[in-house]
């Protein structure tokens, strides 16, 4: 791995820790200091939501300019968020204005997110070689389950010694030292048939034309479904089943994180697997298959052994869907396809989010996590079964005639 593309991986990373700090900081500082619990799911859903606006337009942009510059100015763009969120948490005469300065900090990171997530994705492949792309991409996406995870460790850390303005302003030195990071790498240099070609709607039709691409962000959206038992129904689960203090539910949900990363890993060290269409489609309905199962568990040592096994799986999965997108995806093309694929990662799993709240209400914990893990395994086996691109895609050799299909 040459000093540019580690270079650029650890600015990702650090830009990923800082701009989760924002989201999950955003969140936990409107609760506690304003005591505006509605407030904060609304600027989470900013957060989250503007990138399923914008995030096209983000992806297309990649395509007509040098995406290192889109990832730049979104990470000064995340500068800006948290700067306004250390101002009006810092100021105490700001009180008055301080949902509105949440609102603008909102604003200004879910614009971000739209550009720089497809921009990152989109200029991966001009730092790795053709035959180490799909590693790279592997890792990137471990880099992201790092960032995701360890931002609400590293908020809680701070806030154990320092006032919330503080933890604003260690999320602005992590993403101003990505920007150091990014300083000196090379350019990607955009001709004008690329120009030409830059819009949503022809990254839409290249989609559509092209099987395996389709197929694997159909495979990426259900994967994403998996994310909201995690986030909505477990932590009921750990409370009324096994009877778990919120200190304990705490740390076994904070498994997920390492054993995604696991998972992630493993997937780096398959990478020169014949069939990873094959591997990433059992992954997801293993996963979903364990989560059912976990719901019908009621002691502590085999529900920590089947959660961990069912994020390991999830994890290896995701990552043979990332490595997979970079490695099929035509370059004319590849920050909108990034776009898209980072679009279901932000709009799936808010969406199962959203259902799992409604089956919780409806049937409680232990019937909602097997009705929705059951009806997630069989979307993943159906998906199976009607995708026979993905399934038989081979590693080098769909290549050819795919992209002969996307270019006819």
């Amino acid at each position: 791995m040459n000093l540019r593309l580690i270079r650029y991986l650890v600015g990702c990373l650090l830009a990923f820790l800082g701009g989760h700090m924002i989201n999950f900081g955003l969140v936990q500082w409107t609760q506690e200091v304003l005591q505006a619990p509605a407030w904060s799911g609304a600027l989470l859903l900013i957060c989250f939501g503007l990138p399923i606006l914008f995030g096209w337009h983000g992806g297309a942009l990649s395509d007509r300019v040098n995406p290192l510059r889109v990832v730049r100015t979104g990470h000064a763009g995340l500068v800006l968020a948290a700067l306004t969120l250390a101002l009006t948490s810092w100021v105490p005469w700001l009180r008055r204005e301080a949902l509105m300065l949440a609102m603008i900090a909102a604003l200004f990171a879910g614009l971000s997110w739209s550009y720089a997530a497809p921009a990152r994705l989109a200029y991966l492949p001009k730092l790795a070689a053709a035959d180490k792309l799909r590693s790279a991409a592997i890792l990137f996406n471990v880099l992201t389950t790092v960032g995701f995870g360890g931002a609400p460790l590293l908020i809680g850390q701070v806030r154990q010694h320092y006032p919330w303005h503080m933890v604003f302003l260690v999320a602005v030195a992590l993403l101003l030292t990505s920007l150091i990071c990014l300083i000196g790498l090379p350019a990607i240099v955009r001709t004008t048939a690329l120009g030409a070609n830059g819009s949503i709607r022809e990254g839409w039709a290249y989609i559509r034309r092209t099987p395996l691409v389709a197929q694997l962000l159909i495979a990426s959206a259900i994967a994403h479904l998996l994310m909201g038992p995690i986030q909505v129904i477990l932590p009921r689960y750990l409370d009324s089943t096994l009877h778990l203090e919120p200190g304990a539910r705490g740390a076994f949900l904070g498994m997920a994180a390492p054993a995604l990363i696991t998972g992630g890993l493993i997937a780096l060290s398959l990478k020169r697997l014949a069939y990873p269409g094959r591997a990433l489609l059992a992954g997801v309905i293993a996963s979903a298959l364990s989560c059912c199962l976990l719901s019908g568990v009621n002691r502590l040592p085999l529900a920590i052994a089947v959660f961990a096994g069912a994020c390991v799986l999830a994890g290896s999965a995701v990552a043979f869907l990332a490595a997979s997108l970079q490695d099929v995806s035509a370059d004319l093309f590849r920050g909108r396809v990034m776009a898209s694929y980072a679009i279901t990662t932000q709009f799936f799993p808010a969406l199962s989010g959203l259902i799992c709240g409604l089956l919780l209400a409806a049937a409680g914990p232990i019937k909602a996590l097997a009705i929705y893990a059951a009806c997630v395994c069989a979307v993943a086996l159906i998906g199976a079964m009607a995708m026979p691109v993905l399934r038989g895609y081979r590693r080098g050799s769909p290549s050819g005639p795919l992209q002969a299909t996307a270019e006819g």
